[in-house]
């Protein structure tokens, strides 16, 4: 078994497949946390 960190993993279809979907997420989170700001502004 590869080392984490090592570059089999790095190659590994599904790490890569899973920090794809991990960067997407963490940009969805960011564009909700500036519309909840945006959000709470009008509301006040």
């Amino acid at each position: 078994m590869a080392e984490v960190g090592s570059v089999e993993v790095a190659r590994d279809p599904e790490v890569r497949a899973l920090r794809a979907r991990l960067k997407r997420a963490e940009q969805e989170l960011d564009i909700l946390k500036k519309a909840l700001v945006i959000f709470a502004q009008l509301t006040q």
